[in-house]
């Protein structure tokens, strides 16, 4: 029994590259998809944080300063993350595998600033926002109304912080990296 022969003739199964390019490109799709929906909804919020200032008259500084910081926030984000597109739409199906990575890990670099140093700010800035502008319009209620509002809404702030944003945090990049992974493994078995 020639073992090298067998060892030779054995058939090696061909990475599958039109499956990991037709995954990529349901990825990027996706997240172009969720990119225009957020910007579309913060763009509405924008929009509807306004028309609740000029139609409420508001007399507090407070209140003006907690719309302007509200609207900030939003205007931050959306800014941030309408410069994540050009980078989803460079991932093209006539690149190569290396430079197909390049733009993942751009990607992927964009996207951990977004989740940490930008929803860090957005949060900070949007809690800031509604707590100053709340102050008018608790300040017309009983206290134990007043501090429930607050109570209520710093509570619903901790459970985003805490809850909400990391699981969203980890779902992005988990599905970043699977792709990321994948790529690096047919580089290395096409080599």
């Amino acid at each position: 029994m020639d073992i090298n022969k067998i060892w030779k003739s054995q058939v090696v199964p061909q990475p599958d590259i039109e499956n990991l390019r037709s995954r990529i490109e349901a990825f990027k799709s996706n997240r172009i998809r969720k990119v225009w929906f957020i910007n579309l909804a913060l763009i509405l919020t924008c929009f509807f944080v306004l028309a609740i200032g000029f139609s409420a008259y508001p007399k507090y500084i407070t209140t003006w300063l907690g719309i302007v910081l509200t609207v900030l926030s939003m205007g931050i984000i959306l800014l941030v993350y309408s410069k994540i597109i050009p980078l989803y739409k460079s991932l093209d199906n006539q690149c190569s595998n290396s430079e197909f990575m390049v733009a993942l890990l751009a990607i992927k670099e964009k996207e951990a600033f977004l989740s940490k140093q930008m929803m860090n700010l957005y949060f900070v800035l949007l809690s800031l926002g509604i707590g100053l502008y709340m102050i008018e319009y608790v300040m017309m209620m009983e206290l134990k109304w007043g501090i429930l509002a607050y109570v209520v809404t710093i509570v619903w702030f901790v459970f985003n912080w805490l809850v909400l944003r990391p699981k969203q945090i980890n779902k992005q990049q988990e599905g970043l990296s699977s792709i990321i992974e994948d790529l690096k493994s047919v580089s290395r078995q096409l080599k």
